[in-house]
Formats: structure tokens, C-alpha cells, sequence
């Protein structure tokens, strides 16, 4: 599962998996710092380009990304005040939901840790 939020409608998305998230979110409005993302358990991640995005003279296009973790942003929770609106998915119906997800994950003893 990740979370994705699209800043400029301050809106949260769930998705199924980082492939779905990247296919969703398109490059070129990910470079430009339109999405911020987070795996399961909250934590940050940033996207790191494999084929940049392309600007010519009368074309824009998305390049490939894969997301990658950014232990220097911050995490869903902290984020989670600045965002108004979560979007339509079959796990959460609300921001309290998304919490009690995270703090339940945070509770799981990691495997190799």
C-alpha cells in the first residue's frame, strides 16, 4: 500500500502499490513537487527518476520514476494536518482510519530489525 498526497488539492490517495501510484501520478507533475508519498507504514519516500521528463518546444512528457524511501521528509503523520480531503478507496473513510492504521503498523515488530 501507498499513500500519495496531491498538494495543490491537499487530498490523500491510497493506492495498492507503488506501481499503481506511479502509473496514477504522472512524472512530470511529480518533479514538480505536485505529490508527496509514503509506504504502508507511513514512512516518506521520493521519487527517483530513470528517464527524465521531457519539455520541448510544443511537447511535455512524463518520464519513469520509481519511488525510493526519504527518511529526511516528513512522515504521513506529521503531514497528514496539512491535508483536507482523503479520497475515495476501500481501506480508510477517514483521516482518524488512516491513523489508527499507522499507529496499529507502528505497534507490528518489524521482521529483521
Amino acid at each position: 500500500m501507498i499513500f500519495a498526497a496531491a498538494t495543490d488539492e491537499r487530498t490523500l490517495f491510497v493506492f495498492p502499490s507503488a506501481e499503481d501510484a506511479v502509473v496514477y501520478c504522472e512524472g512530470i507533475d511529480v518533479e514538480g513537487d505536485g505529490w508527496l508519498f509514503w509506504d504502508e507504514a507511513g514512512r516518506a519516500l521520493a521519487p527517483e527518476f530513470i528517464t527524465p521528463n521531457h519539455r520541448g518546444r510544443f511537447s511535455i512528457g512524463s518520464g519513469k520514476y520509481v519511488l525510493v524511501p526519504a527518511p529526511h521528509n516528513c512522515s504521513l503523520v506529521v503531514t497528514l494536518a496539512e491535508l483536507s480531503h482523503l479520497d475515495s478507496n476501500p481501506h480508510f473513510h477517514d483521516f482518524s482510519s488512516v491513523l489508527a492504521h499507522l499507529a496499529k503498523v507502528a505497534r507490528t515488530p518489524q521482521h529483521g530489525a
